[in-house]
């Protein structure tokens, strides 16, 4: 029974929208006159307002002439550029603004006699794995001092105890592998 009520008010409602839909009054089609003469006549004109009103300037502040945002720039001291040119610039000759590059030196690469003899190759590999522990005792040297002064910074700004002592797991991780590395290998340290 509920079923064929709700049935029967949406169909109700359906034909209700419908009517007022149908018997809704048809808005005029604006005819467009046959020449341009016809249709310049039937543009209504606005009243002409004769008061006389200041002009308003905006205020763009002492030398600046279009934007009140950006600051001019005297065009003798700095002529416009284009972006395309100075992009060409940037990329041919860099920007001096970034830091300079470190160059890591060239890695040395095994002879021809080396990659044929398995003895010379574990010599070449022995080499480079020895290159590699000086570098990182002596970058563990030079770096540990700094990280431990950033530790007594941190404590004295108040950092929490829980980021200081990661920081202070990491140095005394860096030094105890750059203690065995001058223990295993002492001949290279000497």
């Amino acid at each position: 029974m509920k079923k064929l009520l709700w049935i029967a008010l949406g169909s109700l409602f359906l034909i209700v929208i419908g009517l007022i839909l149908w018997l809704k009054p048809k808005q005029s089609i604006p005819v467009v006159p046959s020449s341009p003469m016809k249709a310049a006549q039937q543009i209504p004109t606005l009243p002409q307002v004769t008061a006389d009103l200041p002009v308003i300037q905006p205020n763009l502040g002492v030398g600046q002439k279009d934007s009140p945002l950006l600051p001019m720039l005297d065009p003798a001291t700095f002529p416009p550029v284009d972006a395309a040119t100075t992009m060409a610039e940037t990329r041919e000759h860099g920007d001096p603004r970034t830091p300079p590059i470190e160059v890591t030196p060239a890695r040395e690469k095994p002879t021809p006699a080396e990659l044929d003899d398995p003895k010379q190759y574990a010599q070449y590999e022995a080499r480079q794995n020895a290159k590699l522990y000086k570098a990182y005792v002596a970058s563990a040297d030079k770096e540990v001092p700094a990280l431990q002064a950033d530790i007594e910074r941190a404590k004295k700004e108040g950092f929490s105890q829980e980021q200081i002592k990661v920081v202070e797991e990491k140095v005394r991780r860096i030094q105890e592998m750059r203690d065995q590395l001058k223990a295993q290998h002492p001949e290279l340290y000497q």
